[in-house]
């Protein structure tokens, strides 16, 4: 597993590269979209042949941000990000803006298809749209909490190709990240005991990404030749210690340590 010193944009020029190679037009899905502007890095960066966005802009999703009634003393109230988001969080307009700022980004794009459904439930949806083909890559960036992360993780799994990819965003443990109640970390060290993807890089970044290939997958060392061949500084670590992955904050910015 490679620790990269690059932003996720220099990730997608990576899978960009190894698409290339292969002579590829990758069909990619995101799960989680809000604004669209990560899925518009994700169009121009893979210039993909199918690219399904995935979300409920929804303000039901709040219900799912903790468990609890009463949330612990621990996690910031979800209403303190509206300025995030563009407005209150249980106010249908601010997700309705959130939508046709996104639809907006791709209008006249027939190759990309906004889901207006949670990520569970737009799971036939989405393996109809591939059928046949399958995903080559698929980001996860839907509900962050453990059960929802590792419950998409579980259910897409099927339909991404054999020498397909996953990404996820915001995989690391840090102080803002607890204050949100992410369990993104959590939910792949769970997955990666329960399937056969194994993390292959990731960034020296706050809100980390992480690239997921399967074992013995030509992914594995087609993402390994490029990096190494690339102007992207890394060091490399046994995927087995991601799960220990947090943040250290500095004068000059975030590392990721394992210890």
């Amino acid at each position: 597993m490679k620790i990269c010193i690059t932003p996720r944009e220099g990730l997608y020029q990576v899978l960009a590269a190894v698409f290339d190679a292969f002579d590829r037009v990758p069909t990619v899905a995101e799960l989680g979209v809000l604004k669209g502007d990560n899925a518009l890095q994700l169009h121009q960066a893979l210039r993909p042949e199918q690219l399904l966005l995935v979300d409920a802009w929804s303000a039901a999703s709040n219900a799912a941000y903790c468990p609890f009634e009463q949330l612990p003393p621990w996690v910031t109230p979800v209403a303190e990000y509206a300025y995030y988001y563009g407005g209150p969080m249980d106010d249908p307009q601010t997700w309705e803006r959130l939508y046709q700022s996104c639809a907006s980004k791709f209008e006249g794009h027939s190759e990309v298809s906004l889901i207006r459904q949670d990520s569970y439930s737009a799971y036939e949806t989405v393996r109809q749209r591939v059928a046949g083909r399958g995903l080559d890559l698929l980001y996860v960036d839907a509900n962050h909490q453990y059960e929802y992360v590792l419950r998409d993780l579980m259910t897409y799994q099927d339909l991404v190709r054999p020498d397909g990819l996953l990404m996820l965003n915001d995989c690391c443990h840090s102080e803002k990240g607890a204050r949100q109640n992410l369990g993104v970390l959590e939910a792949l060290g769970s997955f990666i005991k329960r399937s056969d993807f194994v993390p292959v890089a990731m960034t020296n970044t706050d809100w980390t990404d992480v690239v997921l290939a399967r074992k013995g997958s030509h992914m594995v060392e087609a993402i390994d030749t490029v990096l190494v061949n690339a102007d992207i500084p890394f060091v490399e670590l046994p995927h087995q210690l991601i799960t220990a992955a947090r943040i250290r904050n500095g004068r000059l910015g975030a590392n990721l340590s394992f210890c």
